[in-house]
């Protein structure tokens, strides 16, 4: 329980981006999510009655893009965006992934040439990676598949 303005502290476990202690982060009442309710009603476009057409063959095509614009800015208004600290968290998340799946990826496909460098020098030694490489793909398919199927 919490009086006046003493703020109890909570602990997060993980990497905390922003250079602040996660040990020394305020308690906040109400935590944004999806769950959050906005405070007012609003209404899904299901319950509202069928409205007929009207115009000729010439209006339709707009007033049917005019509806479509009201509906998406009906569907952004009900959005919970997030606070400019999530936005940013996130995107530092997003952005650190990416660099190391790249970097990765990128030493993965310069391993790869060399040994293929090395594999058209030395055919011997291309052949034999190439049998550790499917023995190998063939151990572990086996194996996942021992696990996954029914025991009788």
């Amino acid at each position: 329980m919490t009086t006046g303005n003493r703020t109890e502290t909570r602990k997060r476990r993980g990497w905390w981006p922003f250079g602040k202690s996660a040990e020394a982060l305020p308690e906040r009442s109400q935590e944004r999510g999806v769950t959050v309710r906005k405070g007012r009603v609003t209404p899904g476009r299901r319950n509202q009655p069928v409205v007929q057409e009207s115009g000729n063959r010439l209006t339709r095509p707009f007033t049917r893009l005019g509806n479509y614009f009201e509906g998406v800015r009906d569907e952004v208004n009900k959005v919970s965006w997030p606070s400019r600290l999530e936005a940013r968290r996130l995107s530092v998340i997003v952005l650190v992934s990416t660099l190391l799946a790249a970097i990765v990826l990128g030493l993965i496909t310069l391993g790869y040439s060399e040994l293929f460098a090395i594999g058209l020098g030395q055919p011997l030694f291309f052949l034999g990676f190439f049998v550790v490489v499917v023995g190998l793909g063939t151990f572990f398919y086996i194996r996942s598949n021992r696990k996954n199927s029914a025991s009788w």
